[in-house]
């Protein structure tokens, strides 16, 4: 069982909290809820933790390997180089799992951060059933304009 640590909820009704998981990462975690849901705590707890037992090791670094590829060959597309496997290194040394934002439907976003490959933005592995990447995007932090990669 996942366990949350300091969990609160906010004026809105979200719960908030912090998950240990495997390979010694710790991430901030935020329940969302569409402005016409309403869940007390207990099924929010329930929700959160259903969506976070599936993440493993060994799924959490396949997915971050899958990240650093797609970022990377996303980075070079287009170019004459092609990337080198210090190039997919470079990024994969300091990808940083920051936060999961879970939601009603248990569909989980993995948050992560790159500060130097990728200043002042945030990186979102939005998850499917199966704990694939459907969609992967970069934005700003503090903008909700998120860029899409292909």
């Amino acid at each position: 069982m996942i366990e949350l640590t300091d969990i609160d909820l906010d004026e809105d009704g979200e719960l908030s909290a912090v998950v240990s998981l495997p390979g010694d990462r710790q991430a901030a975690v935020l329940f969302a809820l569409d402005d016409d849901e309403r869940f007390d705590a207990t099924e929010m707890l329930a929700i959160t933790q259903r969506a976070l037992v599936p993440l493993t090791g060994e799924v959490l670094d396949n997915l971050e390997d899958e990240i650093v590829h797609e970022l990377v060959d996303s980075d070079f597309e287009g170019d004459a180089d092609t990337p080198e496997a210090s190039d997919y290194a470079l990024l994969a040394g300091e990808l940083d799992l920051q936060g999961a934002i879970v939601s009603s439907d248990a569909t989980l976003v993995l948050v992560y951060d790159a500060p130097s490959q990728y200043p002042g933005l945030a990186i979102y592995a939005e998850l499917d059933d199966a704990l694939a990447i459907e969609v992967l995007s970069v934005a700003e932090t503090d903008d909700d304009e998120v860029e899409q990669l292909d």
